[in-house]
């Protein structure tokens, strides 16, 4: 009996498995309908270790790679390396290792639930939840650093769990977390949070490791230490710039704009009221605050997601299922009577906790930044089924109850395939946009024929259209490493590259004075209009709507 039990668990989250592996991996080189800068990016310098050993600026295997003015720690671009050399330089290969970690965290957090609870059942819900979440399935779908870090963290907590029983197990856990600081920034402040709630749940388990272990502790966390020091290490060096750049306490009121708020009270700066009512340290904690309940409110959740940036949820759907509105009430009264304690302590402080990094940066919400509370969530939601199960076994007359079965398999059923419209059918159309649509078709127009002209003149963006010539030409990285040069610095994360061979990209102005044959390309806000006597039009690249995204002229010269 128990055997054919443990067969079917089995089972069960293999299928959970499969369909999470579906839901991430199907169509990934069109869905999302384009590469962000970034994800090309993290893809050419993969290209460029492969070949030379060097990122784009000829460093050798670094740490950290520089990206556009900014830093970012270099694990996901090695990651990314074995796949570009198997299935070459595109999306597909740039996109796989996020996804296919999303995959893996789905049967992490069944091992999390499991051993938190002996209850497969909660494991399975858990794991069947993440497979299916709207929030996990974005962020696996693209090359996000933060979807890797937030694997690497799940295997962090199951290795700790691991070790309050086995102590060889910590160093594993050590290095995972370790990890996550070089996969992604913002995991400085993400990890140490979960580090956190760990040891205020686990206290009396961790005291009783320091005793009889001491010596394996401390190796650890030396060990912990010195992965994490080029990235400890980056912070005083300037290597953290996108930091400065997104923080709210990098954006005080200018002086004068608090000198005549002041006045209009006639209050003055630095006396009592100031400091009571006025002062900075009470406008960043308001600021923090209100961010902070930002990310636990319906909006962001359940009816418009990350409103700040459009490009992390689909239009017109929250970070979660509307079946979550159902299941996490129902979840918090499971967690709370549930027998164990250390798993209520650890969920409810770091759902509480998650949403700090995201609350202290300068958007209104940030579903990258908090994205550590999709797994609290999806937790407490698989105690919410667990809970409602158990409501539903109680009703024993079936006139009651198999109407109520109907009732909430018709809700779920509506609910995700409600998100997956969202998702699969209007991305790919009104989010196009937000992807930066078109840059592929601009190199697929542009590369056969740039040689035929004198110049290519491409209109400039912080999409940094240069590194899609890198990307989708395959251009040689020795011989970028020899030119590459960044420009234009406007800040502590934004540099632009104004040359490439024969292509300059240029914040141009129309019409333009032409002396050689030239190709140009350029949105129609820039080219408003142009005359047939002097330009042939070579393309117009669309959105998937029709509407016009860049025109592709040449001249007549």
């Amino acid at each position: 009996m128990f055997n054919k039990m443990k067969s079917k668990i089995n089972i069960i989250l293999l299928l959970i498995i499969v369909l999470s592996a579906f839901l991430r991996i199907w169509n990934l080189n069109k869905i999302p309908p384009g590469l962000t800068p970034d994800e090309a990016a993290l893809g050419y310098n993969a290209y460029s270790i492969l070949k030379t050993g060097r990122d784009e600026y000829g460093k050798f295997l670094p740490v950290i790679f520089k990206s556009f003015g900014d830093y970012k720690p270099g694990f996901y671009v090695y990651l990314t390396a074995p796949f570009v050399a198997v299935f070459g330089l595109n999306e597909w290969s740039v996109r796989l290792p996020s996804a296919l970690s999303g995959v893996f965290s789905v049967f992490l957090l069944y091992l999390i639930l499991y051993k938190l609870t002996n209850k497969k059942e909660l494991g399975i819900w858990s794991a069947f939840l993440l497979a299916i979440s709207p929030w996990h399935i974005q962020f696996s779908r693209g090359a996000w650093e933060v979807n890797v870090a937030l694997t690497l963290t799940l295997l962090g907590i199951y290795y700790f769990l691991q070790s309050l029983t086995q102590i060889k197990y910590l160093k594993i856990s050590v290095i995972a977390f370790a990890a996550t600081l070089l996969t992604y920034q913002g995991a400085k402040l993400s990890t140490a949070i979960v580090v956190l709630c760990l040891c205020v749940a686990f206290y009396k388990e961790i005291i009783e490791i320091i005793k009889t272990d001491k010596i394996d502790v401390v190796k650890s966390l030396i060990l912990g230490l010195l992965i994490s020091t080029p990235i400890i290490f980056s912070i005083f060096t300037g290597a953290a710039g996108r930091l400065e750049v997104f923080s709210v306490f990098s954006y005080p009121r200018p002086r004068d704009y608090l000198q005549n708020f002041l006045d209009e009270g006639s209050e003055k700066y630095g006396t009592l009221s100031y400091y009571l009512f006025h002062s900075e340290t009470l406008n960043f904690t308001r600021g923090v605050m209100g961010r902070w309940f930002n990310h636990l409110s319906g909006r962001f959740l359940f009816f418009e997601g990350d409103w700040a940036n459009p490009r992390h949820t689909p239009p017109n759907h929250g970070t979660l299922l509307l079946f979550d509105l159902l299941l996490l009430p129902l979840g918090v009264m499971g967690l709370i009577r549930t027998n164990y304690k250390n798993i209520g302590k650890f969920i409810l402080l770091w759902l509480l906790l998650a949403p700090l990094p995201a609350a202290m940066s300068r958007d209104a919400v940030q579903a990258v930044r908090s994205y550590n509370m999709l797994v609290p969530f999806v937790i407490i939601s698989a105690f919410g089924i667990v809970y409602l199960i158990e409501f539903v076994n109680t009703i024993k007359h079936p006139i009651f109850k198999i109407p109520l079965m109907f009732v909430v398999i018709a809700i779920f059923s509506a609910s995700f395939l409600y998100y997956l419209d969202s998702y699969l059918v209007h991305v790919p159309t009104h989010n196009a946009k937000y992807w930066e649509y078109g840059m592929k078709q601009i190199v697929q127009t542009v590369s056969p024929i740039r040689n035929n002209y004198s110049q290519v003149i491409i209109q400039q963006s912080y999409a940094q259209p240069y590194i899609y010539f890198l990307f989708y030409e395959k251009y040689d990285p020795k011989k970028y490493q020899d030119q590459a040069k960044l420009t234009n610095y406007l800040g502590p994360d934004v540099g632009l590259v104004d040359n490439l061979d024969n292509i300059a990209f240029s914040f141009f102005s129309w019409p333009i004075p032409l002396k050689t044959k030239t190709l140009v390309v350029g949105t129609p806000v820039v080219i408003t209009s142009y005359n047939p006597n002097d330009y042939n039009l070579i393309k117009d690249i669309k959105y998937p709507n029709g509407d016009v995204i860049y025109k592709v002229l040449e001249s007549k010269i």
